[in-house]
């Protein structure tokens, strides 16, 4: 049966689309841009492989890239016939390196009932997108914010893996990868050649797989400093200096001043409800609650303003401001002024 083509134009969700692609029910147009390239990978993938069947796609599916194309031969694409299909799927890949772009316009605004036409445009948004919005659909690809980010890779590994995995994993991963989607999509890929459906993602398995320390990194140090184990403490910062490339004290600086700054925000707040500590703490999960309010009552106020100040001073230093030593023996002053303030 022919696939069905919707008409409504509209902003849509990623997983709008998804269903959409799923459904096999398409819109003439659709227009993929924003700033993170990892959702409009991901669609783009989806497209090429869901809408026409694998013997439809020789004749019926063409895939352009905008810096080795020009605007008249993608339009010229996108008014041909389907051959043997009730549709012709073009997909403009890179369209930010299209030159004259606009010039699809014409097309947008008077589209093929015989063709879906993607576009798809990272790093970026198309400055005019009122004619893909009114012809077809318009997807907004926007990066994760810092303090979402443990959440989402919570719920990547669980709903699109299926695995489990426990907050403070994600957040070593988190920490680790940082904001680069596609890196941490395709570290769960990596893993599924090793790691059945249903199985718990460990900081073993992240320290063999993915090669992220369970014993070193950031969290640990955080853990060390607040709950006052100086040995642990000093073992990380040791092991810091001699991987100054994973750990840099730049990051490492910021990391702390956050981790220190939420204490001093504990201390000074007035409304200490569930509700108050989830902001406070930038978590829902009880028991990293908990946790964070122990490291918190482990110092005092003013200690906490010495400390803050401390990593200030170190952020100068490790920029070069008043600094005549190395990076290693920075970190080695501003941990142990840290751990005597």
């Amino acid at each position: 049966m022919a696939a069905k083509k919707e008409s409504s134009a509209k902003t849509v969700k990623f997983e709008d689309i998804v269903e959409q692609i799923k459904r096999k029910q398409f819109a003439p147009v659709y227009l993929l841009h924003g700033a993170e390239p990892f959702y409009i990978d991901r669609l783009c993938k989806m497209f090429e492989d869901g809408i026409l069947e694998p013997d439809e796609r020789d004749f019926n599916q063409v895939v352009l890239y905008g810096k080795d194309t020009e605007a008249d031969m993608v339009l010229a694409n996108a008014k041909q016939f389907p051959f043997g299909s009730p549709y012709r799927v073009v997909i403009l890949k890179e369209a930010k390196d299209l030159k004259n772009i606009e010039l699809l316009n014409s097309y947008v605004e008077n589209p093929s009932p015989q063709t879906i036409f993607i576009v798809c445009h990272k790093y970026g948004k198309i400055k005019n997108s009122k004619p893909y919005a009114a012809k077809g659909v318009v997807f907004v690809s926007e990066g994760v914010k810092d303090w979402h980010l443990n959440a989402w890779i919570q719920n990547l590994a669980t709903q699109t893996f299926q695995y489990r995995i426990s907050p403070q994993t994600a957040a070593v991963l988190g920490e680790h990868i940082g904001n680069d989607l596609s890196r941490i999509f395709t570290e769960f890929q990596k893993l599924q050649v090793v790691l059945p459906a249903g199985s718990e993602i460990t900081p073993d398995i992240v320290e063999k797989y993915i090669g992220i320390s369970k014993e070193y990194n950031i969290f640990e140090l955080q853990d060390a400093l607040g709950s006052r184990n100086l040995s642990k403490a000093y073992n990380i910062m040791l092991n810091f200096t001699q991987h100054q490339k994973e750990n840099p004290n730049i990051k490492t600086i910021m990391m702390l001043h956050s981790f220190y700054n939420k204490m001093i925000r504990y201390h000074l707040a007035a409304d200490k409800s569930k509700e108050s500590l989830e902001i406070i703490f930038g978590t829902k999960f009880p028991n990293l609650i908990a946790t964070n309010v122990g490291y918190a009552n482990n110092y005092s106020l003013p200690q906490l303003i010495k400390i803050v100040s401390i990593l200030r001073e170190y952020d100068l230093k490790c920029k070069g401001v008043d600094a005549n030593n190395d990076d290693a023996e920075l970190l080695k002053e501003m941990i142990y002024k840290i751990t005597h303030a």
